[in-house]
């Protein structure tokens, strides 16, 4: 089919639809080239030798940059921006490591495959295109003459890599759980554990609640319990640098160069251009800047506290000079204030312009780092920099691979350090704000950990055992007062507990109140009669008292009835446990280099 549509494709289709295609297959989203910064690694990591381009990377990452700002009117912060990044990283390794493997196993996609794929189960990408929309839904019809329409060749040429990639991996899973089973005494069992059920009322005492009330461990405590849990804190082989570091945030001149232009913004707004037009231009802020810098109502205190000062400040109509924040320099138009619920408000719309490094800023950072990394060797490293004007600081000791406090986690920096010599000497390696130069002073032996490098866990160790003593001896009190006749709920009031009667549950049941433990379930269940009581329960997150109200008992003449919906949900679930087990070990198994960790990615 897809030879005899090639042969068809004409040259203004290809044009149209190849960008249609692009479009619905990945948001490309950023104008991001795959240009080497200073100091970045080659690549945006390795998979089993399998090089991952920036390029790459940036397609993912930019796809899930733009589905976040659809979602937020708010700028997205750094950790949010973090989270992304790993997730295009865990998006990638997923796809990479499957692709492998299927083609590993000879793992084969017809051209007829393909077809009766795209006609049976058109991908969500496709369902929701344009194209294939009849008042705002998906027409399946429409979506079927434009399969058998020759003029429509080169979409489908364009979209068969990515369908046969997709069935690669779909066969590829399918072989995995192929050899899954259910019997039925398994089939019965997932009815009985789903249909019997339990009312119950309890007392939970969770850890929440005494967070307030432990008491933080003293240091000679915590020095007690670490020698008495020694052999419970090992460490890895570790590592010790030095290092020095320049900054490359914007300098005062480069704050001065975009106020120059926020000023121009301005006085173009006073003198009667049209403010929403020039928002729309020049506005930086995602969310706002396409309904022309407009950011709706809102009450002191909401807003970052210069723009609010100033929004507070201004009167109906007046457009402000730049305000400086720590976003960058916005120019404000006030739109007036009302008051709602007693409370003053503003409207305002506004322009802003983030404050970015300048070449110059970047080119000076770099090049004195550079310089100094050329220039140094080992005895010479402290001397050097205090002659450059560079301070040198020492890392604590850091597990080889692991994150590195000091240089607020770092991994490529760690990635380095672990694969150098004593004394050697980095490159100039760029991390977060900053580019440093770091030598490796010390090679520590993996062996057991000493106080100082676990302290904070001991800490929390200590505090966590705190907290569930004061919960359970708590709900020991409570089992104490129901013991001499009290009521579940009066012993609750009387110790300023809360006592709760959730709505009837299962065995299989996941009871967030009580963080998904199982323990407590099966506690319920252990009751057999009516107003039975547990003693304290102890669970992953404090301790319950349950009392058995009611237990209803399957109806085994509707298992008959349920059979094949009960095998259905149970083969899928142990076909994804199995498969979840498989893919946990071909990651253990594989060699996978992540670069991407701590490097800056272009958000606007």
């Amino acid at each position: 089919m897809f030879n005899a549509l090639r042969k068809m494709i004409l040259p203004i289709i290809i044009i149209v639809l190849v960008f249609f295609a692009g479009m619905i297959v990945l948001q490309w989203g950023l104008d991001i080239t795959s240009r080497n910064q200073p100091g970045q690694a080659v690549n945006a990591g390795v998979i089993n030798g399998e090089e991952i381009s920036w390029n790459a990377f940036q397609q993912v990452y930019s796809s899930l940059y733009q589905s976040e700002l659809s979602r937020t009117d708010d700028e997205i912060p750094d950790d949010r921006l973090r989270e992304l990044e790993s997730q295009a990283w865990q998006q990638i390794l997923q796809d990479r490591l499957l692709m492998q493997q299927a083609e590993e196993n000879n793992i084969v996609v017809t051209a007829d495959d393909i077809y009766e794929y795209l006609k049976n189960s058109p991908p969500a990408y496709l369902q929701q295109a344009q194209v294939f929309q009849t008042d705002g839904r998906f027409d399946y019809q429409k979506y079927r003459n434009l399969m058998a329409d020759p003029n429509a060749a080169g979409l489908w040429a364009q979209l068969e890599p990515q369908i046969r990639a997709d069935l690669m991996k779909i066969k590829l899973q399918t072989l995995i759980v192929q050899t899954v089973q259910v019997t039925d005494q398994e089939t019965k069992q997932a009815f009985l554990d789903g249909s019997e059920k339990v009312k119950v009322g309890w007392i939970n005492c969770d850890l929440r609640r005494f967070t307030q009330k432990a008491t933080q461990p003293t240091e000679e405590e915590q020095r007690a319990y670490f020698e008495e849990h020694r052999n419970d804190y090992e460490v890895g082989e570790r590592m010790v640098l030095s290092y020095v570091k320049t900054s490359r945030r914007p300098t005062e001149d480069d704050w001065a160069i975009t106020r120059a232009i926020a000023q121009d913004l301005a006085d173009s707004a006073r003198a009667g251009a049209d403010f929403a037009d020039l928002a729309i231009s020049w506005s930086e802020d995602a969310g706002s800047a396409k309904s022309g810098g407009d950011l709706g109502w809102f009450a002191s205190g909401r807003m970052v506290g210069p723009f609010d000062s100033a929004a507070f400040a201004m009167k109906d109509g007046e457009i402000s000079n730049p305000i400086r924040t720590q976003f960058g320099w916005h120019v404000i138009k006030h739109e007036g204030f009302r008051t709602t619920d007693g409370k003053k408000e503003a409207k305002a719309s506004h322009i802003l312009l983030k404050v970015r490094a300048s070449a110059q800023t970047e080119e000076s950072a770099y090049r004195k780092v550079n310089d100094f990394a050329n220039e140094v060797d080992a005895e010479t490293f402290t001397t050097l920099a205090e002659e450059r004007g560079l301070s040198v600081a020492t890392t604590a000791p850091f597990e080889v691979g692991g994150t590195i406090r000091e240089l607020g986690g770092a991994l490529q920096v760690s990635q380095w350090a672990a694969e150098a010599k004593l004394n050697e000497i980095s490159y100039p390696i760029e991390v977060g704000d900053d580019y440093c130069v770091v030598r490796v002073d010390q090679k520590l032996p993996a062996g057991l950990a000493e106080f100082d490098a676990v302290k904070e866990q001991v800490r929390q160790a200590i505090y966590l055992q705190s907290l569930k003593s004061l919960c359970h001896d708590t709900a020991q009190a409570a089992y104490a007062l129901i013991n001499g006749g009290m009521s579940l709920e009066k012993a609750a009031k009387q110790l300023g507990l809360t006592y709760e009667t959730p709505d009837p549950f299962a065995r299989n049941a996941k009871l967030s109140q009580l963080s998904s433990d199982a323990a407590p379930i099966g506690a319920a269940f252990a009751l057999n009669e009516s107003g039975q009581i547990t003693p304290p329960v102890d669970y992953d997150g404090g301790t319950v008292i349950i009392q058995l109200f009611e237990r209803t008992s399957p109806d085994l003449t509707e298992f008959n009835e349920k059979k094949d919906s009960v095998s259905t949900n149970l083969l899928y679930s142990k076909r994804q446990q199995v498969y979840t087990r498989w893919f946990e070990k071909l990651i253990a198994e594989s060699e996978i280099q992540n670069n991407t960790s701590n490097q800056r990615r272009g958000t606007i």
